[in-house]
């Protein structure tokens, strides 16, 4: 061999992961940096493997279920991919079980359903990613040397597809009975990031603020305070936190009915993961004015005036139970402010309004404003 010949240049495979915005974009993005080098490992054949992410919206049809495989095709072509796998947050069935990830290797792609990974992150996907993209590249179903997640509760299925007079055969993971679904709620409240929901609500935490603020003042609240049992003071939070989780959810219209097929345990499935997700947000929130309240209240009320009102000894606890009280009434308060925050903004973590949209849009309109988005991103 001639020492100055060049190595013979290696084979390039394109995948393109194509991602809902949100935790499906991020995961992708993360997953998208370790997948080519776990490919490289898997294979062995000589592949560059090139893994690109990109933001992308696919419409439903009236079923509820998510246009892949009609477009796939289009879609490769366009990004000019071998293969190409769709991430989507919005949870649908086949078989009457969720599915966790359906592949077709005659057209060259696959989806994921990202709510069904449930509290699992970018390592699931990497191994669950790994073992479709080597699937669609041999031709045929093939474990990795990880194995599949998610074993104990999914199962592989063969559906018979047909798409443009093309008969083929797709593969369809699905998560078994009230396990899976549990996974499927679990992943529905992680991707609407209920934390993130907290500083939308900046309106009701201003409200809430300023009622608890009242309380640091007013000295009957600190005889109520010191007079109320601890137990007394959780169930008083407790319900000034559902209080303000039911006003949320009934002032911006996040109660939801979907539409199509299994609406009816989509129902129940979409209103149970927004009812968690904000119930979470008011948690955190008052969580974070508890904080405040009681950081208020031992700079503002010196402990000899306290003591000298409670006409008793005063310590750390009392504060701790007067910042308690006056937080449960500041929720409450809260929840006036509420009405003034953006409604569209605390709409958009319920998966029902994200259904809505994709049902009054077409391919052809997500692709145009793919393309005009593109220079930006």
């Amino acid at each position: 061999m001639d020492a100055h010949s060049e190595p013979p240049s290696k084979r390039q495979i394109c995948v393109v992961l194509i991602a809902d915005p949100g935790r499906p974009l991020r995961l992708a993005q993360r997953t998208a940096v370790d997948l080519p080098q776990l490919l490289v490992n898997e294979c062995a054949d000589e592949i560059e493997w090139l893994v690109e992410a990109d933001e992308y919206l696919l419409p439903l049809d009236d079923d509820g279920l998510v246009q892949l495989a009609a477009n796939v095709s289009t879609l490769r072509d366009e990004r000019g991919c071998d293969y190409l796998v769709y991430l989507t947050d919005l949870p649908t069935y086949q078989l009457d079980e969720p599915v966790l990830a359906t592949l077709n290797t005659t057209h060259g792609g696959g989806m994921v359903a990202v709510a069904a990974l449930g509290l699992g992150g970018a390592r699931s996907l990497r191994q669950l990613l790994l073992h479709m993209v080597v699937a669609l590249h041999s031709g045929a179903d093939h474990e990795n040397r990880s194995g599949s997640p998610r074993t104990l509760v999914g199962r592989d299925t063969a559906v018979d597809d047909e798409t443009d007079g093309i008969e083929s055969q797709e593969s369809v993971r699905t998560l078994k009975g009230l396990p899976g679904r549990l996974i499927v709620f679990a992943g529905m409240v992680r991707s609407s990031a209920p934390l993130r929901l907290v500083p939308r609500l900046s309106s009701a935490m201003a409200g809430a603020i300023g009622t608890a603020a009242f309380g640091i003042f007013y000295t009957s609240i600190w005889s109520m305070a010191d007079y109320l049992s601890p137990g007394r003071l959780l169930l008083i939070s407790l319900l000034s936190v559902a209080t303000m989780t039911i006003w949320l959810i009934s002032s911006h219209g996040l109660w939801e009915s979907p539409q199509g097929a299994h609406r009816r345990e989509r129902r129940v499935l979409y209103n149970a993961a927004t009812a968690t997700s904000v119930l979470i947000a008011v948690t955190a929130m008052f969580l974070a004015l508890f904080v405040m309240v009681l950081f208020g209240a031992l700079v503002v009320i010196d402990v000899d005036y306290l003591e000298e009102y409670l006409r008793t000894d005063a310590g750390f606890t009392d504060y701790v139970s007067l910042a308690w009280l006056a937080s449960s009434m500041g929720t409450i308060g809260g929840a006036v402010g509420a009405n003034f925050s953006d409604a569209e903004v605390v709409r958009r973590a319920t998966f029902s309004n994200r259904e809505y949209e994709r049902r009054q849009m077409s391919l052809q309109q997500n692709t145009k404003r793919s393309r005009t988005a593109s220079p930006t991103s």
